[in-house]
């Protein structure tokens, strides 16, 4: 309830500015929220501590006291106090009122009558509002709650389209006799708005091009969520730095409309951007990146972004142009070129369960990826889900150059030396068809980010097309999370990838101790790792991957709970399992298990992860600590 000021005129006139003491209250009997009301309405001024308080004085700020306090009791339902007032400390410079409450039997509802009429009386969130209604018969009367389920009702007709309620009958009936409060609420949702027309302000962009941004159509149901979206996708596309979306309500038109303003600001087609992370599996990471966008009028964006990782020193160069599809709306072209250059480690595992590794060859990895397809942007879900599919060719082609150190010369023996030197210095070129699905709906920021993804892909490369290799690749993902409440959330991610490409055998002898080396012809750029910190955690990064050299298959899974203990502070529990392998019929999925600390900063979230390898008992905890990498 708001402070009064009633009585300060009263209090200014008796005592002057420069002669006025401090009055300080306590009160008793009752707890918040109460107590807190009580205090707003008689804790009126304060005042210097120049002269003492009269004693009449002091029987006047009782008595208001004793009136103000019951006011201040009434929202909460209780209209029968007993109230008693002492001074302490008369004689003081700062005097205390002591204000001693018996609340007395509250009023409490005798009768509810909620009505809503109108074309949104059966609307899902209305049916909602009203089995939430808290101020059952028998409960309490609190005016607060009272006033506060009007003005919901009143939001949820504005967030829903209905632009012209009316509250036809709203009273509130007090029997003080009988203790009791009868509520009569009567609704009228009126006619539902539909989105109207769009009209866009001055812009560089050809007329039409903006087609695809609204993910609902004309005619469709309005909701305040999905202007917000509209605004939100318009800034997303990147041809904009300031958009503003007004709304102009026709209640003129049948069926009633609300049309859209959209007034924009560009301010230049360069944009620049940069970002740094760290992870104790990758080492520093760094990149950089240039946008042109529009290009042109017909829309059209060239985005060229420098990456470079500590992990191999691993450097790449990526170059996207995306060009909306003349007269197709949420349609584009897009053509896609990456550059890869990585220094690599090629190792074998001689011991699997203490991750006992042995070098066999070091060498450059080069590899050049193009890809040009068509992808078609659906909405689903009026507009909450966003499928991106794109029918693509793609053509990789990549070089190897390793060498065989002294040591290892001495200490390898291998059967099929002719295979093994192609597998270390090779040309791979690879010409595929195939077909790329993205579901997305994301929602939130920080801790509060809920929603799925799921990623799907199929694509075939033949030597018909003038490959050096053939292999057909299918693979599903799905990563969800869940909140509940406004602490607990709950996160679920899972993937399985399977490639039909042929699997090279050698035999290698180290020291006297032999082992197996399983090679897939697939292209590296193409093959499957598993291990790390956003895959089976306890494990080193891609260690789970047949000999770090990657695989055709891929199973994996993790199952996380996140509680928040501060605003961007969480604590972790997690159950990982999976593995990249070559043998179908042998996945040997690994387990890993642990608890983490989240942090969501403005500059991204920090994942700082320590987990066990279930599998190899007394294998040291690993640490794993992610700065900048999203989960979803």
């Amino acid at each position: 309830m708001a402070k009064t000021y009633r009585h300060a005129w009263l209090i200014a006139a008796l005592f002057p500015a420069s002669a006025l003491a401090d009055v300080t209250f306590v009160i008793g009997g009752v707890e918040d929220p109460m107590r807190s009301n009580i205090l707003s309405y008689v804790d009126i001024v304060q005042f210097g501590p120049q002269v003492r308080l009269s004693p009449t004085d002091l029987e006047g700020l009782q008595a208001n006291a004793i009136e103000d306090t019951r006011q201040a009791l009434r929202p909460y339902g209780f209209y029968a106090p007993q109230i008693e007032t002492r001074v302490i400390d008369t004689d003081a410079d700062q005097p205390v009122v002591v204000i001693d409450v018996v609340p007395g039997p509250p009023v409490r509802i005798s009768m509810v009558e909620l009505e809503i009429d109108g074309p949104g009386a059966e609307d899902r969130v209305f049916a909602s509002w009203r089995s939430r209604w808290p101020l059952g018969i028998g409960a309490i009367l609190n005016q607060e709650t009272w006033e506060a389920q009007k003005q919901e009702l009143l939001d949820i007709a504005a967030t829903r389209g209905f632009l012209s309620p009316a509250l036809t009958d709203h009273a509130l009936e007090i029997d003080l006799e009988q203790n009791t409060a009868r509520i009569r609420l009567h609704f009228d949702t009126g006619p539902r708005f539909v989105m109207g027309d769009i009209e866009f302000g001055e812009h560089v962009l050809r007329p039409g091009i903006l087609e695809y941004v609204p993910r609902f159509e004309k005619g469709d149901f309005y909701t305040a969520r999905q202007v917000s979206k509209f605004r939100t996708d318009l800034w997303k596309t990147g041809y904009f730095t300031d958009v503003q979306v007004i709304e102009k309500p026709r209640p003129d038109l049948s069926p009633p409309a609300v049309d859209l303003e959209v007034e924009v600001e560009t301010e230049s087609r360069n944009r620049y951007s940069g970002a740094l992370g760290w992870g104790t599996e990758t080492g520093i990471r760094v990149q950089a990146g240039w946008s042109r966008h529009p290009m042109s009028s017909s829309g059209g964006r060239l985005d060229l972004n420098v990456g470079w990782r500590e992990l191999d020193d691993q450097l790449r160069l990526r170059g996207t142009h995306r060009v909306p599809r003349r007269n197709r709306a949420r349609e584009f072209w897009v053509t896609d070129l990456t550059l890869n250059f990585e220094n690599l480690d090629l190792e074998v595992k001689r011991d699997e369960e203490d991750e006992d590794y042995v070098q066999i060859a070091v060498g450059e990895f080069n590899e050049r990826h193009l890809r040009f397809g068509r992808m078609k942007v659906r909405n689903f879900d009026s507009g909450e889900t966003q499928s991106f599919e794109t029918p693509f060719v793609q053509y990789i082609s990549s070089d190897r150059n390793f060498s065989v150190g002294d040591l290892q010369t001495e200490l390898l023996a291998l059967t099929g030396d002719d295979e093994f030197d192609d597998l270390l210095n090779g040309v791979d070129s690879a010409l595929s068809l195939g077909f790329d699905w993205d579901l997305v709906d994301v929602q939130g920021r920080g801790f509060e980010t809920v929603g799925h993804r799921e990623r799907a892909w199929i694509f075939h490369s033949d030597d018909a097309f003038g490959s050096n290799v053939e292999f057909t690749q299918a693979y599903l993902s799905s990563r969800r999370s869940y909140l509940v409440g406004d602490r607990l959330k709950f996160l679920v991610r899972g993937e399985i990838g399977y490639t039909d490409a042929d699997v090279r055998e050698f035999s290698i002898d180290v020291a006297g101790a032999p082992l197996d080396l399983s090679v897939t012809t697939l292209p590296n750029f193409y093959r499957f790792q598993a291990g790390g910190s956003m895959s089976v955690r306890g494990y080193g990064f891609e260690q789970l991957s047949n000999n770090d050299v990657g695989s055709n298959h891929i199973i994996s899974g993790s199952v996380e709970g996140e509680y928040r203990f501060l605003d961007t502070w969480s604590a972790a529990l997690f159950f990982d399992i999976g593995n990249a392998f070559n043998d179908w019929d042998d996945p040997d999925l690994k387990r890993g298990a642990g608890f983490g600390i989240r942090w969501y900063s403005i500059a991204g979230e920090v994942r700082v992860d320590y987990a066990q390898a279930v599998d190899f008992e007394g294998r040291p905890w690993r640490l794993h600590i992610t700065i900048g990498t999203p989960l979803l």
